[in-house]
């Protein structure tokens, strides 16, 4: 979504542009609609979805080894608590 709001700001004025972000995934283009009347038609959407599913994987990855190791040192911590407690 921000990236998309990134690349309808970052056109040219009134001229035809084709951008893309996110490895080529996402594009937003703006056209000349040939009517004869300088009227303008917007484009955007996924190009290719492959870069998307790649990041998300990688993202949801990065996730789950950050809840595991969140988890492991809290458990290390409440046995630290429990050790100290005992001795």
């Amino acid at each position: 979504m921000v990236t998309l709001l990134f690349l309808m700001l970052s056109t040219d004025g009134d001229k035809a542009v084709e951008r893309r972000a996110l490895f080529g995934s996402v594009f937003f283009k703006v056209a000349d609609t040939g009517a004869g009347d300088g009227t303008l038609g917007v484009t955007m959407g996924v190009a290719n979805p492959t870069a998307l599913i790649i990041l998300f994987v990688l993202h949801v990855g990065f996730l789950a080894v950050a809840r595991a190791m969140y988890r492991g040192l809290r458990q290390r911590r409440e046995q630290l608590i429990k050790e100290r407690s005992n001795a």
